[in-house]
C-alpha cells in the first residue's frame, strides 16, 4: 500500500486524533461488518478497515511516516542491490561474449572455419543439384519404380534448392579472409631473432628471441563426492592451473610452423587419396604419416619437437586401446583396403565417452597411477618438477581428453 492508503480507507486526513479514527471506524465497522452487510466484498472490506484502525492507533501519522519511510529504504536497497547484480551479469556476459569473439576472430580460427563455410555451402548446393539430377537419371535407366527409393532425396533436393535461391545474393558472400598475401608469404620466411639472454629448449646453442611455446599445467587439489540419496549424487574439484613460458627461437618457431603444416597436410592427403574404405582409418593413416614427416623434417632440421609433453604412459595406453578396439570391427580386402562394420559408430562413442572411466575403476587405485601422466621424455628441471608435483597436461575426461591431445599435437 502506498503511504495514504490507510487514512483513504478509514476516510481520515493525515494527521488524524485518536478520537477522529475511533469515530470514523466505528462508523465504517456498522456499515461493513459481514452480519450487517450481505455484498461479497463486505467482508474483505471490513479486514482492511481494521487493519488500517490498528495501524493508524498504534503508529498515528508521523508512526507511518516513519514505517513506510523505513520500508522505502529498505526496498529501494533492495532494488539497488538487484540492480547492480544484474549490472554485473550483464558486463560479465558482454566480457565473455567480446572474448569469444576476439578468440574466433583471430586469424588462424577466423580463416580455417570461413573456408569451411564456403566448402560446406558449395556442397550443399552439390547435393541438392545431385538430389534432383540422381533420380531423374535413374528413372531414364531403370523405370518409374525407381522413384519409390530415390522420392525422399527429390523431395530434399527441391527443398534445399528452394532455401538456397532465397538467399542466392548472400549464399557466398560469406566474408573475407582476415590473412593477407604478405601474411602467408611471412608464414614461409623465417622470423628475425630479438635480443634475449634466454637459451632456445628447442635447438641447441641458439638464442630464445622468437615467439616463446607456452604450456598449463592441471593440477586436482580437492575432490567433493555428495551422496544425497537414490539417485541424487554429486562430485566436484578444486584445481590449480599453472603455466609455463618455454622460451624459443625463431629458427624453432619457424620449423614447428612447418611441422603444423606438414601434419595437417598429411591427414588430408590420406582423407583425400588413401585407398580405404573407412574414413576413420583413413584419418588414423593420416596421423601416423603426418606425424612421421614432421618428425622426418625436424630431425634434418636439429630441431626439437614441442609436442613431447603430450607423450605419457596414459597417451599411449589409450592410443592402443583405440587401435586394438578398431581392429576388432575392421577386416581387410584386396588391395591392402580396410572396412569397419556397422558397429564402428557404436565403438567410437563408447572409446571417446567411456575409456577414461574404463582406465580410472581398472588402474585407477593402483599406486603407478599417477606416473600415466608424466612425459616419458625429459622436458628440463622446471616442467620435470612439475610433473613430480602432481601436475598434468589436461584433466582427463570423456571427449575431452582426445580432442585436447590431438590439437595441441597438430598446432
Amino acid at each position: 500500500m502506498t503511504r495514504k492508503d490507510y487514512h483513504q480507507i478509514l476516510g481520515v486526513a493525515p494527521g488524524a486524533t485518536e478520537r477522529q479514527i475511533k469515530a470514523a471506524y466505528r462508523r465504517l465497522a456498522l456499515r461493513y461488518h459481514p452480519d450487517l452487510n450481505d455484498a461479497a466484498d463486505a467482508g474483505e472490506k471490513f479486514n482492511e478497515i481494521n487493519r488500517a484502525y490498528e495501524f493508524l492507533l498504534k503508529h498515528g501519522s508521523r508512526g507511518e511516516d516513519r514505517a513506510y519511510s523505513h520500508d522505502d529504504a529498505m526496498a529501494r536497497e533492495v532494488f539497488r542491490r538487484e540492480r547492480e547484480k544484474m549490472y554485473q551479469r550483464a558486463r560479465a556476459r558482454r566480457d565473455r561474449k567480446k572474448k569469444e569473439e576476439e578468440f574466433f576472430n583471430r586469424p588462424e580460427w577466423h580463416d580455417p572455419l570461413l573456408v569451411l563455410n564456403y566448402l560446406l555451402h558449395g556442397f550443399a548446393v552439390l547435393f541438392a543439384l545431385a538430389s534432383i539430377i540422381g533420380p531423374v537419371v535413374l528413372v531414364c535407366i531403370a523405370g518409374p519404380g525407381s522413384l519409390a527409393g530415390t522420392s525422399f532425396f527429390l523431395v530434399a533436393g527441391g527443398f534445399l534448392l528452394v532455401y538456397i535461391y532465397q538467399r542466392r545474393k548472400t549464399w557466398f558472400r560469406l566474408g573475407r579472409l582476415m590473412t593477407t598475401r604478405k601474411e602467408v608469404a611471412a608464414f614461409f620466411r623465417m622470423g628475425k631473432e630479438k635480443p634475449t639472454s634466454d637459451k632456445c629448449c628447442y635447438s641447441r646453442d641458439a638464442m630464445a628471441g622468437g615467439k616463446p611455446y607456452r604450456i598449463e599445467l592441471v593440477k586436482i587439489m580437492e575432490v567433493r563426492i555428495a551422496n544425497r540419496g537414490f539417485l541424487n549424487h554429486g562430485a566436484g574439484y578444486k584445481n590449480k592451473v599453472k603455466r609455463v613460458v618455454i622460451p624459443r627461437s625463431s629458427r624453432a618457431h619457424y620449423f614447428h610452423r612447418l611441422s603444423s603444416l606438414v601434419k595437417v597436410l598429411g591427414i588430408i592427403g590420406c582423407m583425400l587419396f588413401l585407398p580405404f574404405q573407412s574414413l576413420l582409418w583413413r584419418f588414423m593413416a593420416g596421423i601416423l604419416a603426418g606425424g612421421g614427416l614432421s618428425l622426418m623434417l625436424l630431425g634434418m632440421a636439429r630441431v626439437r619437437a614441442k609436442s613431447t609433453y603430450l607423450l605419457t604412459p596414459g597417451l599411449i595406453l589409450k592410443a592402443v586401446a583405440w587401435i586394438a578396439a578398431l581392429w576388432l570391427i575392421s577386416d581387410t580386402g584386396p588391395g591392402f583396403d580396410i572396412r569397419t562394420s556397422g558397429y564402428v559408430y557404436l565403438v567410437v562413442a563408447g572409446l571417446l565417452f567411456f575409456l577414461d572411466m574404463a582406465v580410472d575403476l581398472i588402474i585407477g587405485f593402483l599406486p603407478f597411477y599417477r606416473w600415466l601422466f608424466k612425459p616419458l621424455v625429459r622436458q628440463g628441471n622446471v616442467l620435470d618438477g612439475l610433473y613430480g608435483d602432481g601436475y598434468q597436461n589436461y584433466m582427463e575426461l570423456p571427449v575431452y581428453s582426445v580432442l585436447f591431445p590431438f590439437f595441441r599435437w597438430l598446432f
